[in-house]
């Protein structure tokens, strides 16, 4: 059995992507609902992509999301995506050491899955363009479920195997937040305002990226919940 389970978040954890996710899923959100919006889900109950899209046209547009209306922000933001990834693929790199993680992790006994707050075609899209293959480590998504703790729970299922140890990896207070809701240790990502705003949320852990293989490897070994 393998020592334990790591579960990824991929935005900012392995695919330095979260500039460009916000933009274009906004520019989806206007075109769409007509309402322009900035990237601040502080006060929004769940922070990922399904449950984020009806609560900003509540927030900001008085009504309900109508028929259709996610699944055409869906096609527009995953448009927007494809666009940006042709024309800046520069926007569209991997959080150092990502790329390789998952088989080193394995050389040390952890096996790997991911848990994202985006709709699994964007997931995918991303993962794809820095070079990690979605089809190979176990994946949950917002297309799955609205909000982190489901994600979570369901990226762990798929991961099909039982674990002892389950450590939570993101560079988000809402991964942090899902992982003390779960009991779960947890790791965080980041380097200058976004690892201060882990540590000040109560991240234990926070490591700039993912290429120091035995500090990773210690750290998912002896961080506390």
């Amino acid at each position: 059995m393998a020592r334990g389970l790591a579960v990824f978040d991929i935005d900012g954890t392995l695919t330095a992507t979260n500039e460009v996710d916000d933009e274009c899923f906004l520019r989806a959100v206007r075109d769409v609902l007509s309402l322009d919006v900035a990237p601040d889900w502080s006060d929004a109950p769940h922070v990922t992509d399904s449950a984020l899209a009806p609560w900003i046209c509540e927030q900001y547009g008085g009504r309900s999301l109508r028929d259709g209306e996610v699944a055409t922000i869906l096609g527009r933001f995953i448009g927007h995506l494809e666009v940006a990834l042709a024309q800046e693929p520069q926007r569209f790199a991997p959080i150092a050491g990502a790329s390789d993680v998952f088989a080193r992790l394995r050389t040390h006994g952890w096996d790997s899955a991911m848990a994202t707050g985006g709709w699994d075609e964007s997931a995918r899209l991303k993962l794809r363009a820095v070079g990690i293959d979605p089809d190979k480590t176990p994946l949950a998504t917002s297309s799955d479920a609205h909000t982190r703790i489901e994600i979570l729970h369901l990226a762990v299922q798929r991961a099909a195997t039982s674990h002892t140890r389950i450590v939570s990896i993101g560079d988000g207070v809402w991964d942090l937040d899902a992982a003390r809701t779960l009991g779960w240790p947890f790791i965080g990502i980041g380097t200058g305002a976004r690892a201060e705003r882990l540590r000040e949320a109560g991240a234990r852990v926070v490591i700039p990226d993912l290429r120091d293989t035995a500090g990773l490897v210690q750290a998912l070994e002896t961080t506390s919940s």
